[in-house]
This record gives C-alpha cells, sequence and structure tokens, in this order.
C-alpha cells in the first residue's frame, strides 16, 4: 500500500518543520551561509585557493618582505607554468601580474612589491582574467591589491 500526501498537507507538514525549528533556536539545521563545519573552525579561518587576504599575510606571512615571497610560502602553485602558448612559440607562459587592476607584467614584478603595502591578492584562471582584462593571458593573471 502506498501512502501519498496532498500537496496542500506537504505544505503544512514544511511549514510546521520550520516553525519549530525555529522555535527551538534553529539548532536542527546548521546554516552553510554562517556556520563551518566543526573540523574548519570559523569561516574566517578558512583559507581560499585563489584569494590571499591581509589576515592570512599577518598570521601565516611569516616575515615575508616581497609578494613574491608570501605567494612562494602560501600559494606556490600561482607560480606554476601552464604550458606553451602555442606552436610557433615553444616557451612556457606564467601568469601576469597586475598591481590595482593595472597591468605590470611578469613574475619579476612580484619582487618589487612589499608585503606591507599588500591588502589582498587573488589569482585568476585563464577563463576569468580574459572575461575580466581581455585577451593575452594564457596562464591567468595575479592580481595584487594595495594600499596605495
Amino acid at each position: 500500500m502506498r501512502c501519498s500526501i496532498p500537496f496542500e498537507s506537504g505544505l503544512l507538514l514544511g511549514l510546521a518543520v520550520a516553525i519549530a525549528t525555529a522555535a527551538c533556536g534553529g539548532a536542527l539545521v546548521a546554516d552553510p551561509f554562517t556556520e563551518a563545519p566543526p573540523s574548519m573552525g570559523p569561516l574566517s579561518d578558512a583559507w581560499s585557493p585563489d584569494e590571499i587576504l591581509r589576515p592570512e599575510i599577518v598570521s601565516r606571512g611569516n616575515n615575508d618582505l616581497t609578494a613574491m615571497a608570501l605567494i612562494r610560502r602560501l600559494r606556490p602553485a600561482w607560480l606554476r607554468a601552464r604550458g606553451q602558448n602555442s606552436l610557433n612559440d615553444p616557451g612556457t607562459m606564467y601568469p601576469v601580474v597586475y598591481i590595482d587592476e593595472i597591468r605590470h607584467g611578469r613574475l619579476e614584478t612580484l619582487h618589487q612589491i612589499p608585503s606591507s603595502e599588500i591588502l589582498s591578492m587573488q589569482f585568476f584562471g585563464t577563463a576569468d582574467a580574459t572575461t575580466r582584462w581581455g585577451t593575452g593571458h594564457p596562464s591567468g593573471v595575479i592580481n595584487v591589491v594595495t594600499g596605495r
């Protein structure tokens, strides 16, 4: 025998569960937007693989003096070559460096940016970099946001 609940009854049952959950302080179900799983700790402790924020620079930077030293320590995958650009150009390609949304050049630029001036750094893959800055970023972009 198969039992089914009419739509209206199912809607009322769902509403009753929602009211009961709210009455109990919402402790029955964790809110995925404000609560992290217990193993991760608070959301502020979860580091993004594509972003380095000022709190992480301060807490995990170990007195690294430049953007290059920070990235080598915290996100070394950002510095990886992404293969050759084309059959005509067999050289490997590296991400392009932007400072405050302005193109500054190759990875060597990261040696010139003091970590004390960095608010955040983001890595953008090829597709996201092309959408944001146009073509010419076959290995992505490292954007450094400074306090200047």
